[in-house]
């Protein structure tokens, strides 16, 4: 079984690029719904309340690519001993809690006839500090036992940890995380795969040319389950430090990603990139605005221009 959107549409983390204040991010959310989308990156919402935004969760032709890194990055700031990969039983156990939360809002979704929850990110936190890959292993073991009402589990692949290199997330390398979907591969193509976030396989390498290694490496596996493309660059920027997890938008002719013109992802990378993937591998556009304070116009033109460079690349194939 292969996941195959709804459309041949990219999917857009919007999440990332929507403004904080009330009434701007109502507006902002009613913008996104008419922007040629095939679907969604969410964040797993706090426990006990819905997906935002419910007027898009519930339309039915949309799919939902559900990732668990803001709810990671937060626990780990208190709770360092968290994660999928860890090697405390109580700290793997709150983080399989946390991903059971997005199963059980797989179901509400399934239930309910909405959007559907194509695939569930999760990651190999805390990393080799306090993890291991044997305990990553046994938590992707348990929750291929659950009911996940259709939903695809990826592991997505964040900056691992890299010798004299500051990290961003610092998790994982990506041989162990194939070596452990390898583990689980089902024979029908079906069981858990890989998440490359081109963005933070660049962060990792300090080069725009390890995404593609990491694509090709997860492709030759026949493990890549999705492409996140969001963007990083070597130099400051609006969007913070050089190497910054900070969603970057692509550079490009368009006006709106003027301000973005030191992204080191671009058309030509994001063709590349698209270029490693087969029929089925979803792909999702997560960037982030710059001034923090920006107006909705500017930013739906931002998500529009980045998102015309993804299916313009994804026609050319």
């Amino acid at each position: 079984m292969h996941l195959t959107p709804s459309s041949d549409l990219p999917l857009l983390g919007a999440y990332a690029m929507a403004p904080a204040d009330g009434a701007a991010r109502a507006q902002f959310w009613a913008a996104v719904a008419d922007l040629p989308i095939g679907g969604l990156e969410l964040p797993l919402p706090a426990p006990g309340t819905p997906a935002e935004p419910a007027l898009l969760a519930a339309r039915d032709d949309l799919n939902l690519l559900v990732t668990c890194i803001p709810t990671v990055m937060g626990r780990l700031a208190d709770d360092p001993v968290y994660g999928l990969a860890s090697g405390d039983p109580d700290g793997r156990r709150r983080a399989l809690d946390d991903v059971r939360r997005a199963a059980d809002l797989a179901a509400t979704q399934a239930a309910a006839g909405a959007a559907r929850v194509a695939a569930i990110q999760v990651h190999s936190a805390p990393g080799p500090r306090g993890g291991s890959r044997d305990a990553l292993l046994r938590s992707l073991e348990e929750i291929a036992t659950w009911d996940l009402a259709g939903a695809r589990l990826l592991v997505e692949h964040c900056d691992a940890l890299v010798t004299g290199q500051v990290p961003a997330k610092g998790f994982l390398t990506l041989d162990d995380e194939l070596t452990v979907l390898a583990d689980l591969a089902r024979t029908d193509g079906s069981g858990p795969a890989l998440a490359v976030n081109w963005g933070r396989s660049a962060i990792e390498g300090r080069s725009l040319h390890t995404p593609l290694e990491h694509l090709r490496a997860a492709r030759d596996a026949g493990l890549l389950g999705a492409l996140v493309l969001s963007g990083a660059t070597d130099v400051t920027t609006e969007w913070g430090a050089p190497w910054a997890d900070a969603h970057i938008p692509p550079r490009g002719d368009a006006p709106a990603l003027a301000a973005s013109a030191d992204s080191l992802l671009g058309p030509d990378e994001i063709a590349a990139a698209l270029a490693l993937t087969d029929p089925g591998c979803l792909v999702a556009v997560k960037v982030a605005v710059r001034p923090a304070d920006a107006d909705v116009a500017t930013r739906i033109e931002v998500a529009r221009a980045a998102l015309a460079q993804v299916t313009a690349a994804g026609a050319a194939r």
